[in-house]
């Protein structure tokens, strides 16, 4: 719909929420503020000498060269075609692909860094980085300089339509190539120290692992997964909300006991997880040190040992199955100092999981019985899982004796054989 007003010619492009009285506030928008003229092109033929103003006549032929030349805040637009490259999106802007617009980063670190806030990338295939498909954040503090100055947490970040493939080629599956922490690498998308951001509407299939959240240098929280399919990613899990943090809480060093949480320090915590669709992760056979079983879940929320914090999440509404180890998996395998309470498990379709078996915990807690849920935790843990319909699983849901699990009675199971099992 447009308007005119002073001889302009106005889009309407949003509608506000109602307001006092029950008006419906419209935003009106110039037509220029998305026109294709203010945005820069890049193509695989593209010339300094052209105009800029669609594919045709794209200016850029590098991705790079272009969110370089990008002002803060604008947009670049990468027509079909492939490009070889590592792209650094270190400003605001919107960088968005065309018609399967690829970014192939075979013997490159990623596909595309993103170490700034307000920033959005969409509609791109990035392919086999020998790290990772899109890293928001940065893999270790010794590149804290890439940061904006200030908190290091990146906010506003949007991932939608994006297809992360066949990434994490340094990965050699056996967790002693480019994985820092055993079990948790990151191959699709990664947000590492990432709060208030979404990726959604995403393929993200054949890599080490699917998407990743972390807090390796500060927390990681308020972010929402929806809608993505996370798929045959065989050496790791699909979607991973694991803690590398040893300060996001405080816990006394000769009992381990937990004292009190620091959410500004670290923590994965407040994200949600919905919608999403996890197929055939982690089935490849983990290494004997962690027990010779699957090698990783459809959704996983992992503490990595005293100080780290994964609490207080969402995951509802998934489809899990076919995964090496349970649908969904919670572990905490150290005697104390780790936080993974309050986890809310709801509404979600459970198919056979557990392929692989779960040896990560070593004997006698093991678990190679097909499942549904396992939540494995040494210290007491609270949390709620119900309104899940389980099927075809020998077991339904698997508890370590730690774990207080409210709603299990409002669990359904169908052609499961023991529906609720403490080990």
């Amino acid at each position: 719909m447009t308007v005119r007003t002073n001889g302009r010619r106005l889009v309407l492009v949003a509608a506000a929420v109602t307001t006092l009285g029950g008006w419906t506030a419209v935003v009106a928008m110039p037509a220029s503020a998305d026109q294709s003229h203010h945005a820069l092109y890049v193509s695989p033929h593209g010339q300094s000498n052209r105009s800029g103003h669609s594919c045709q006549s794209a200016t850029y032929h590098s991705i790079q060269a272009a969110v370089d030349a990008a002002s803060t805040g604008g947009r670049v637009v990468v027509c079909r075609g492939t490009y070889r490259e590592d792209v650094m999106v270190a400003k605001s802007l919107r960088l968005t692909g065309r018609d399967a617009a690829t970014i192939d980063a075979t013997g490159l670190e990623n596909a595309v860094q993103v170490v700034a806030s307000h920033v959005t990338v969409s509609g791109l295939r990035l392919i086999n980085a020998n790290g990772e498909g899109l890293l928001a954040g940065v893999d270790t503090g010794a590149d804290a300089g890439l940061l904006p100055a200030g908190s290091p947490v990146l906010t506003d970040i949007t991932i939608d339509h994006v297809a992360a493939l066949y990434n994490d080629k340094g990965f050699n599956g056996t967790e002693t190539g480019n994985c820092k922490y055993p079990g948790d690498c990151g191959g699709g998308i990664h947000l590492n120290v990432v709060s208030w951001s979404r990726v959604a509407h995403s393929r993200v299939n054949n890599n080490a692992d699917g998407i990743l959240l972390t807090d390796d240098y500060g927390p990681n929280s308020h972010n929402v997964l929806k809608d993505n399919i996370v798929n045959d990613n065989t050496t790791e899990c699909g979607i991973v909300l694991a803690s590398h943090s040893s300060t996001a809480v405080s816990f006394d060093p000769t009992t381990f006991v937990v004292t009190g949480r620091n959410p500004s320090s670290g923590g994965v915590y407040d994200n949600v997880i919905s919608g999403n669709v996890t197929l055939r992760n982690g089935t490849a056979k983990a290494p004997p040190q962690f027990g010779g079983g699957g090698s990783g879940s459809g959704i996983g929320i992992f503490g990595s040992g005293p100080g780290s914090a994964a609490y207080d999440n969402l995951v509802e509404e998934n489809y899990m199955a076919g995964n090496g180890l349970a649908g969904f998996t919670i572990h905490a395998h150290h005697p104390g100092g780790e936080d993974v309470n309050g986890n809310n498990v709801i509404d979600n379709r459970v198919g056979t999981n557990n392929l692989g078996g779960d040896g990560f915990d070593g004997p006698p807690v093991v678990d190679f019985q097909t499942t549904g849920i396992a939540v494995f935790s040494v210290p007491p843990v609270r949390m709620t899982i119900r309104d899940n319909e389980i099927s075809d699983n020998e077991i339904g849901i698997w508890l370590s004796t730690t774990v207080h699990a409210r709603g299990l009675r409002d669990n359904d199971f169908d052609d499961v054989t023991r529906h609720v099992v403490r080990g």
